[in-house]
């Protein structure tokens, strides 16, 4: 009974399930799924909040590095000063003044025969406003006859507005322009539209529509050709630091372009877009932005272009490279005539506006030049970062500065072509970039302030910021001579008796001091004695040791400490002929406590400082301090006007130097530095050439410096230079350089020379004829000769009563001269 055959078992239908195991499987699916989705939005939600702050960072940087600069000094508009030579139009073009028939507005000046009117546009300086006002100039040919008012009235000068010549947040050009999209012509803004993303305003900043157009026209072409990014992809591609394409890349910049749209307005992304989209580059230097382009192109502001200008701006954009005006000028048309009909056909232009537009040339204007100073704002940056109580943020900050855009141009030519010319000629000179190339820098100062007009710190920015100018400490050789006679003429530093005088005899053979130094002339050639004043144009190195010597190194460092060298100079005798090192910064402005009759005022760069909420944080104080008699300082002037004529540094004669000025050459031992410094009553003006690793030259400092400086000399002497006024104190006198002696009509060299009262010459040069005027001795030997190691010592010269044979002598040295001359 039980024990039949059991059923077989059903085996489970594979295609069926329980429902409890589907549900249980299902919700496993679909949680698995959903987190995943979760994650991936909770991940992207993070990548683009933390991308969120980095632009939001990186925007508020741009700004701020915007609203600091460092500004030039003004530009002053004088009578008296030459239109050409001063620079004045050029000057307007670089900041952009338009030319027009009639100046009505800021920024537009007129030109006539015989006047020329400019619309001044308002400024600030420091803590000074300087208004809009309408000013005449009055011409007599190029000369500035007067200047005055809108009625007529006359001033005494007008003001341009400063340049901005640099920033002080890292990473922002100092040519940058920035405008107001309320500013601009609304065909600029409405072309740019139509041309580049006409659904701007309606997108979140991806545009599927143009993604398709683009798509498809790359589908019919067979390749990728056609752009479909927006407005706000371009600009967001401006925050990124990656060039080439990927699609990490395009990720990065959908998603900065949606984190913008989302950062800013509409109106904010399209002003930021026409500001920052690149527009291509002009000798090396990046044109960012449609204000700056339409300024190295057209000369003009971007709210004043044509709209065929805008057109050709607008093609620009899309490759600025191909469509550059200046290197494709047929490529750059075609392309704004298309872009001309993009605006004609979306209404932006009417018909005839069209046709007038079509029918206009591409117009290129000359580029303003780079006012770029990089070593000087170098200088100011680190400056205001040692201003007592700044607080380091540099958002905001305005730094008003001494420097002459003009001069700077000018410094920046000159040793260029110096460079040049030196590399070109002496094949020795040459060096490949990486092995350390010839070097250079130049520093011009007010003379009457020590204001710094213009500063080069090398030749290359880019391939070294070090600044030679004011950091380099190098031996200042011969150019150091001038503060050793300045302080052994001051009869309150050196109380020889007698006084020392630039006629008074020194003795030039070879010696050796106590110490066992021995000196040498350069040339090696020496004389038994020469004046103080031969000694200095000839930089004769053996009698300005034996000067220091009688002096004592301590004062000469004293000397030089009060004239502005601030370095830790030694205290001893080679000292006398420049042994110590020093910059050409702090040498030239020891030059001018010369050229200011005493004067010593530290060389300064910064005028103001301005923060961020307005407040004025520095001020420049005149600390100028009177060191030296002006008749003492006049006696060095006096002297150096001579190495111009005579001396060492005669060749600036021959290169086109014609006007009052004085100066020194400094060549250092084994011709390793080559020196030139110089001043005019108005400017002083420095050189330095050389290798930052010391080698020699082989030529001295009139042959590799002095070029430089008279080139930029030239350029900067006014139209009627004046010469040096001459201090209460002096009195003149003409005199043969050999002897020391009052020159007679005989004397092959007759120079004039200041002495201070009571101190001048009374007898004639006993060589050419002086016995007809006075009795025929020389004057006496300065001081006593030391003696060579072991040698009694010599006496000094001694003036003797005249004997007949010493008249019949005289008599007879005069007619020699007479028919040999």
């Amino acid at each position: 009974m039980g024990g039949g055959r059991q059923p077989p078992k059903s085996k489970p239908d594979p295609a069926k399930k329980k429902p409890s195991e589907w549900r249980i499987r299902g919700w496993r699916v679909r949680n698995l799924v959903a987190g995943g989705f979760l994650l991936v939005f909770f991940a992207l939600g993070f990548y683009v909040a933390q991308l969120y702050g980095e632009i939001s960072v990186l925007i508020e940087q741009r700004r701020a590095a915007l609203t600091s600069a460092i500004f030039s000094a003004p530009f002053p508009i004088r009578a008296g000063d030459d239109l050409d030579r001063s620079g004045l139009l050029d000057r307007l073009a670089q900041l952009s003044y338009s030319e027009v028939p009639s100046a009505n507005a800021p920024g537009e000046y007129a030109k006539a025969p015989h006047a020329l009117a400019l619309y001044l546009r308002a400024f600030q300086f420091g803590a000074k406003q300087y208004p809009s006002e309408l000013v005449r100039v009055r011409l007599e040919g190029t000369r500035i006859a007067g200047v005055a008012d809108a009625f007529g009235v006359a001033k005494s000068d007008a003001m341009l507005e400063p340049e901005v010549i640099g920033r002080l947040l890292a990473g922002t050009p100092a040519e940058r322009v920035e405008v107001q999209l309320g500013q601009l012509k609304p065909y600029l803004v409405k072309g740019l539209l139509a041309s580049e993303d006409r659904y701007f305003y309606y997108h979140p900043g991806i545009d599927p529509i143009r993604i398709v157009e683009a798509a498809i026209s790359d589908f019919r072409s067979h390749r990728l050709a056609q752009g479909a990014s927006t407005l706000t992809q371009q600009l967001a591609r401006t925050f990124l630091e990656e060039h080439q394409r990927s699609f990490s890349r395009k990720f990065r910049e959908l998603a900065v372009a949606a984190v913008l749209e989302i950062r800013l307005r509409k109106d904010e992304i399209l002003e930021r877009y026409i500001n920052d989209v690149p527009m291509g580059e002009y000798e090396g230097t990046p044109i960012d932005g449609m204000p700056q382009a339409a300024r190295y192109f057209f000369n003009k502001d971007l709210s004043e272009v044509t709209p065929a200008e805008a057109a050709t701006l607008i093609g620009m954009i899309q490759a600025p490279t191909l469509y550059d005006p200046r290197r494709h000028p047929d490529n750059c048309r075609k392309r704004r005539d298309v872009v001309l009909g993009v605006m004609k056909h979306a209404g932006v232009i009417d018909d005839a506006t069209y046709t007038a537009a079509i029918a206009t040339p591409i117009q290129i204007t000359k580029p303003p030049g780079l006012r770029r100073a990089p070593y000087f704002t170098d200088y100011v940056t680190a400056f205001v970062n040692r201003i007592p109580g700044f607080d380091g943020h540099l958002a905001g900050l305005k730094v008003y500065t001494t420097l002459d855009t003009e001069l700077q141009a000018d410094a920046v030519d000159a040793v260029n072509d110096n460079i040049a010319r030196l590399e070109k000629t002496h094949k020795r000179l040459r060096r490949a970039k990486t092995d350390g190339r010839l070097q250079t820098s130049m520093v011009a100062l007010d003379a009457e302030s020590g204001a710094i007009r213009a500063m080069i710190g090398g030749r290359d920015y880019s391939e070294s910021q070090f600044n030679r100018a004011a950091n380099a400490e190098r031996q200042p050789g011969s150019a150091f001579k001038p503060i050793v006679y300045l302080a052994a003429l001051d009869p309150d530093r050196a109380p020889f008796s007698p006084p020392l005088t630039l006629a008074s005899t020194l003795p030039d053979e070879p010696m050796t001091f106590p110490d066992g130094w021995t000196p040498a002339n350069y040339e090696r050639n020496y004389q038994p004695q020469v004046t103080v004043v031969q000694a200095l144009y000839e930089s004769l190195n053996v009698p300005t040791a034996y000067v220091g010597s009688e002096l004592g190194p301590a004062t000469i460092v004293k000397t030089a400490h009060e004239m502005g060298i601030h370095e830790d100079l030694q205290a001893y005798l080679p000292i006398s002929i420049g042994a110590d090192e020093t910059t050409l910064l702090e040498l030239t402005s020891a030059y001018q406590v010369f050229a200011t009759e005493g004067d010593q005022s530290p060389p300064y760069a910064v005028e103001a400082v301005i923060d961020a909420k307005g407040h004025l944080i520095y001020q420049h104080e005149d600390k100028s301090n009177r060191i030296i008699r002006p008749a003492v300082a006049y006696l060095i002037t006096g002297a150096l006007k001579a190495v111009l004529r005579y001396g060492t540094g005669a060749s600036a004669g021959r290169l086109g130097i014609d006007f009052p000025a004085a100066g020194k050459t400094g060549t250092t031992q084994d011709y390793k530095d080559a020196y030139f410094i110089g001043y005019t009553p108005a400017i002083v003006c420095g050189v330095w050439v050389g290798f930052d690793q010391p080698e020699s030259l082989g030529m001295t400092g009139a042959q590799a410096a002095l070029p430089a400086w008279v080139q930029f000399m030239q350029d900067a002497a006014p139209a009627d230079p004046e010469d040096f006024p001459e201090p209460s104190g002096i009195t003149m006198a003409t005199i043969d350089p050999e002897t020391g002696g009052l020159a007679t009509p005989a004397c092959p060299k007759q120079i004039p020379l200041p002495f201070l009262i009571g101190t001048a010459p009374t007898q004639m040069c006993p060589l050419h004829g002086g016995i007809l005027a006075s009795v025929p001795t020389p004057p006496p030997a300065f001081g006593t000769m030391p003696p060579p190691l072991g040698a009694p010592p010599p006496q000094p010269v001694a003036a003797a009563s005249p004997s007949s044979s010493d008249v019949f002598g005289a008599i007879g040295h005069f007619f020699k001269g007479i028919f040999s001359h």
